[in-house]
């Protein structure tokens, strides 16, 4: 947060423990990611693993002892840091980065979060890389610190093997978002968009800015945005997080298309309307806000969730920093059920608004919606319809009834499908019977 095969079918079920909300049976459910930092991920066993590979000496209240915290809550481990001292979590959240040091390091990183996430019903993910991070290396012939593409491009090698793997065994697309940590300065975020715009990468598809909100403001980043959007990347960028409703503002008329965060929002009804109208999303991270947002003061009774998709507004359900956090995707989904009230039409509907606000392709995104209608049940169908009349916000109430129709396509495809392949299948055997009668006859 702070740093910094074609295969496209759901998982047949996810192999984690069912866990039910009062309503949702979200471990079910088919999840999409998009707010999620790649050095975040990391968990406390691993962080323990790449420790060892580096020979680094963690303190030795860096992880808590088992006995000192709910395994089942928190199965990966937990760091020992307090949750309501920020500086504590920048400096955890450092040194993990820290240990992350080669090509092998970011591939077994990438690949234990995403089996991990499409274990859950991941059905798509995208990770937030910062080359600021991993593609620094010293010049020996000027001792300077420098953005390397070599060393880029190993990592990103590394990275995309990780993902590769994991959509083969497991059906989950990934894509890759660069970005800026503007608190480094509008002269680093730049050159971290030329960047990546002159070293290309077919799942490099987005371009962001995250960093402490009140480093500048983003008109002082306006040449960075244009670079990586005339590369082709679009942009999602952290906002309204720690500063004002303002920041939103600036974020979209710079082009952003999804807001890390947002959760300052409702503070302005005109930028609420202006999400909504737009199809900008929100990419809602439950527990790091609770924990990071102040004004929320801990408890996610305030936070705004519901109210932002009640306006209209597109949101997702995101880890942010799942490992140091020690939440990940099927958590985050399970306290958004329970805290928000979400149905599971509603749920659904939040998944469809990621896939659709993703920075996949086009093709892609067909693809892995339309398997996401194939898996609604009709039970599921019709609470999609009895939500989409009831719903009272027009935008809302539209994209509903958008996501009636297109379920309702899918669903009677998939009956005349059905309907071929029973005639195949009778045609065949009946013309197994005939040969059989035929063979009958000539002995």
């Amino acid at each position: 947060m702070i740093n910094e095969s074609n295969k496209t079918a759901l998982p047949e079920k996810a192999s984690t423990t069912v866990i039910k909300t009062n309503k949702v049976d979200t471990a079910s459910l088919p999840k999409v990611t998009l707010h999620e930092h790649i050095e975040g991920t990391v968990t406390p066993e691993m962080a323990m693993k790449l420790a060892q590979r580096h020979h680094v000496k963690l303190p030795d209240n860096f992880v808590m002892a088992d006995g000192q915290y709910d395994k089942a809550d928190f199965p990966n481990g937990r760091y020992a840091y307090d949750e309501s001292d920020f500086w504590a979590f920048i400096n955890t959240y450092d040194s993990v980065a820290d240990l992350m040091r080669t090509p092998q390091d970011y591939y077994d990183v990438t690949k234990d979060y995403l089996s991990k996430n499409a274990a859950e019903g991941g059905v798509y993910a995208e990770l937030i890389l910062s080359p600021a991070h991993m593609a620094v290396e010293v010049n020996p012939e000027t001792g300077k610190s420098e953005l390397s593409a070599p060393r880029y491009h190993a990592m990103m090698n590394a990275i995309s093997k990780a993902a590769a793997e994991v959509k083969e065994e497991t059906g989950l697309e990934t894509r890759f978002i660069a970005t800026g940590v503007r608190n480094m300065g509008a002269e680093n975020v730049k050159q971290v968009a030329e960047f990546v715009r002159d070293n290309p990468h077919p799942l490099v598809t987005g371009f962001g800015i995250a960093g402490n909100e009140r480093a500048g403001k983003f008109d002082d980043f306006a040449e960075a945005l244009s670079i990586a959007k005339s590369a082709g990347l679009k942009l999602a960028l952290h906002a309204g997080e720690i500063c004002g409703p303002e920041s939103i503002k600036d974020a979209v008329r710079l082009g952003a298309s999804r807001i890390g965060h947002g959760v300052s929002a409702p503070q302005d009804p005109e930028i609420m309307k202006e999400l909504a109208e737009k199809n900008v999303m929100v990419e809602v991270c439950p527990t790091s806000n609770r924990i990071l947002v102040t004004d929320l003061k801990g408890d996610l009774a305030n936070h705004p969730a519901r109210t932002l998709y009640d306006a209209g507004i597109r949101i997702s359900l995101n880890p942010d920093d799942a490992g140091i956090f020690g939440t990940h995707t099927g958590k985050e989904h399970r306290i958004s059920a329970e805290k928000f009230d979400f149905t599971k039409a509603e749920m659904l509907d939040i998944t469809l608004c990621g896939i659709e606000n993703s920075f996949a392709d086009v093709k892609t995104r067909k693809q892995i919606k339309e398997n996401v209608y194939r898996n609604m049940s009709s039970e599921d169908r019709k609470e999609m319809k009895d939500l989409a009349d009831k719903a009272k916000n027009p935008a809302l109430k539209q994209r509903l009834e958008t996501r009636v129709a297109e379920s309702e396509k899918v669903a009677k495809k998939m009956e005349i499908q059905k309907r071929r392949a029973n005639a195949i299948k009778s045609m065949n055997t009946a013309r197994m019977v005939m040969l059989g009668k035929k063979a009958g006859l000539t002995r």
